[in-house]
């Protein structure tokens, strides 16, 4: 009896990691063709298909990838264009984000439910269909002319409801005897944001801001909207290198190698804190 279970426990077990196996590979392989069509020769790409680069490795994609050329931008100066313009709203939007969780999960005020669902409520339309709208509000600013970048920054900075409601889940989770001890001690609701709520969401924290961090580092059509022909994020970058380049894969597959390994190191980093943070997002409230 105990080895027939035994012998069940090891098969389910096999065929769960199997599946995990298999699910990997195929999600990892059109990375790994990517990854190794990119040092091929051009000529290499021109007709049949080859698996392995039968010329013989070669960097000049990478070479094109990193060139500089005059009245565009290049892969690099989109690189930190698009760092000056996400990394600012990623962290203010996450800090305001936590802090309004902070409130519909602990804090006690009149209309609480019906703001939080309203909030929800806005999750429900897509963000393509507010782009049109959207520059023409900030376009009677008169921003886009003067400064397009803006329209790109402000709105990160007031949060994201998506934010609002995974952070609020995770702060659920602490019990209401931690925030009530810090109260008798005689720390204030904001101080107990500090000292208390933020260490111990921490994992969900860095979640979030990774998401967000991603979210704007492959926004596409915002960029392309607003910003001018000689000041553009690493997306149109690469799309107008792609452009440029037309026929010459393993530029082309350089060039995207180049712009996703930012977001796959970070991912390596945090990965720990990702995995804990998105469990704790689904605390019930």
């Amino acid at each position: 009896m105990i080895k027939a279970r035994r012998r069940n426990e090891l098969l389910r077990k096999t065929i769960i990691y199997a599946g995990l196996i298999l699910f990997s590979l195929f999600v990892l392989f059109p990375f790994a063709i990517m990854l190794i069509s990119s040092f091929k020769h051009k000529e290499e790409t021109i007709g049949s298909f080859t698996w392995w680069p039968e010329m013989g490795f070669t960097l000049q994609g990478y070479e094109n990838a990193f060139e500089k050329v005059a009245s565009s931008t290049s892969i690099v100066e989109g690189f930190f264009n698009t760092l000056w313009i996400i990394i600012p709203p990623t962290i203010i939007g996450l800090l305001v984000s936590t802090l309004a969780a902070y409130a519909f999960a602990k804090l006690r005020f009149r209309g609480k439910k019906v703001m939080f669902g309203l909030l929800i409520a806005t999750m429900m339309v897509p963000g393509i269909a507010t782009l049109v709208p959207s520059y023409i509000i900030w376009d009677y600013l008169g921003v886009t002319v003067d400064a397009p970048f803006v329209p790109l920054m402000i709105p990160g900075m007031f949060g994201a409801a998506a934010c609002v409601f995974f952070m609020r889940q995770a702060i659920f989770a602490i019990p209401d005897s931690v925030i009530e001890a810090s109260r008798i001690d005689g720390i204030g609701p904001f101080g107990c944001f500090l000292k208390i709520v933020l260490p111990l969401v921490k994992p969900a924290l860095l979640s979030q801001g990774v998401l967000g961090f991603v979210a704007g580092y492959n926004d596409y059509f915002g960029p392309l909207i607003y910003l001018k022909s000689d000041y553009q994020t690493l997306q149109i970058a690469v799309s107008v290198f792609s452009d440029r380049y037309s026929g010459d894969w393993p530029s082309i597959l350089a060039a995207n190698v180049v712009a996703i390994i930012p977001t796959v190191l970070i991912y390596i980093f945090v990965q720990k804190y990702f995995i804990e943070g998105i469990t704790a997002g689904g605390e019930k409230g």
